[in-house]
């Protein structure tokens, strides 16, 4: 890290002193990874200087995942000419990424420009939403006809490879004349099939596909659930269409694990593309939303505390009891809602109601086995601090089993919150990880802080 830094203020250096062509020299003798960190450290008139004279030829591997503001800001300085050049030597899913992130002009006008038969396999892919299945798939991939011979479909293959047009792939994929897919088959076996067998004679048959139009972490979990290099996508006549490869899977795990860890610690629109480089306005815009809702809620939580103020300027004590509650019902409830989330990411927990069934019996039985240490803790805790205080052991046993009753309560209510609101969710439609860790805690002090004090009133007698 300290070696990027140096360099980024190097880069940056020479471009103010007038050394244009040492800074290119520099920054175009790193790697691409080494080239991205550069860049999203580089503020915006300094990477506009360096991006005009140089040919980024170390950026286009990593162009796909810079964000979007700094792939418009390379069209604009480079121009669509430039960018093209760039463009033409990437696979199509990759060029596919980088239009997306462009306006629609400027993307029209890269389709246009773009080699015919590239341009032909870009618009195939382009024509579904980006977080879709058809969004990232590969469509320049090896497939042969059913009647051909093994040694027609190798000479076609190698013919086809040296010329580079294939994207990254494992297997030769097999279809009938329509293109409906019969099977795959991975090189090395067809290696040793006798030249003058059919394909149909040879192959394996596909047991797992998807939809073009399916969500893409629904490919990932199918690669991750059947373990999977590529996954194949077919429409609904069962055509091939394409395949999500192996390295797109990864991305896809990797981008929805960023996203859901975003949304589940609060925000409502997940950031795209890097923090370093993120707008500070930005980042506050994505932020301000739960945190008004949160605010708005906890009116809720003083609006209830309001109303037990007669109980409070009477035992006072009661107060100091109310952050343990709210934060250990609030923990609970957001480790329910981590397990279930995890569990739905993955496919374990289906939204069923025997699903459902074992959630909440599982949720009961596992707060109850928590209680068992937590509720004498809480009743010992309960009991020493206002014994300390008044000397009253007839009253300190009150607010002790005021206190553990409130915990008990609060436990049991935030734990199955915790645990259904991802499910309904889901059931919804909507991305459970929206379940974040501030709403449930937030829902879960509003139901502690009424528990607590209408249980201390009736156990005190108070109000």
């Amino acid at each position: 890290m300290q070696i990027v830094e140096e360099i980024v203020n190097r880069v940056a250096e020479l471009l103010d002193g007038g050394e244009v062509s040492k800074a290119v020299e520099l920054f175009e003798s790193l790697d691409p990874p080494g080239a991205m960190d550069v860049i999203l450290r580089l503020d915006s008139e300094h990477r506009r200087r360096l991006f005009a004279s140089s040919s980024l030829s170390n950026v286009a591997p990593v162009l796909a995942r810079l964000p979007d503001e700094i792939v418009f800001e390379i069209a604009t300085v480079k121009g669509i000419d430039d960018l093209v050049k760039v463009l033409v030597n990437l696979r199509v899913d990759e060029i596919t990424d980088v239009l997306f992130k462009l306006p629609s002009r400027a993307r029209v006008e890269v389709l246009r420009m773009l080699p015919h038969d590239i341009s032909v396999e870009v618009r195939k892919v382009i024509r579904f939403p980006p977080e879709s299945v058809g969004g990232i798939m590969t469509t320049q991939i090896p497939v042969f006809e059913a009647d051909m011979t093994v040694g027609e479909a190798l000479d076609t293959y190698l013919n086809r490879a040296r010329l580079g047009l294939y994207d990254k792939h494992y297997h030769i994929y097999v279809v009938e004349r329509d293109r409906r897919l019969v099977g795959y088959v991975d090189l090395k076996t067809l290696l040793t099939k006798p030249r003058e067998l059919k394909l149909r004679g040879c192959v394996e048959r596909v047991g797992v596909h998807i939809d073009p139009l399916s969500d893409r972490e629904e490919a990932a979990r199918l690669a991750v659930t059947y373990d999977l290099v590529e996954v194949p996508v077919v429409d609904l006549d069962e055509r091939l269409l394409g395949i999500v490869s192996l390295d797109d899977i990864l991305d896809v795990v990797v981008s929805e694990h960023a996203e859901d860890l975003l949304k589940y610690g609060g925000m409502v629109e997940a950031i795209k593309g890097s923090y370093i480089a993120t707008n500070p306005l930005k980042l506050a815009l994505r932020r301000i939303p739960m945190l008004i809702y949160l605010y708005l809620v906890n009116l809720v939580t003083g609006s209830i505390i309001a109303s037990f103020e007669e109980v409070i300027q009477r035992v006072a004590i009661l107060a100091a009891f109310m952050p343990i509650l709210a934060d250990n019902s609030g923990n609970i409830g957001s480790q329910a809602s981590a397990l279930i989330l995890r569990g739905l990411v993955t496919g374990e927990i289906k939204v069923s109601r025997g699903d459902v069934a074992k959630v909440l019996v599982k949720e009961f039985a596992a707060t109850t086995f928590m209680l068992l240490l937590l509720a004498p803790l809480a009743f010992a805790i309960g009991f020493t601090i206002p014994f300390l205080s008044m000397r009253d052991a007839v009253f300190a046993i009150n607010v002790a089993t005021a206190v553990t009753i409130a915990l008990t309560t609060s436990c049991y209510v935030a734990d199955i919150v915790g645990a259904l609101l991802p499910i309904l969710l889901a059931r919804l439609k909507i991305d459970p990880a929206t379940a974040s860790a501030p709403l449930i805690t937030s829902i879960s002090d509003v139901a502690t802080v009424l528990t607590y004090f209408a249980i201390a009133s009736t156990v005190l007698h108070v109000g």
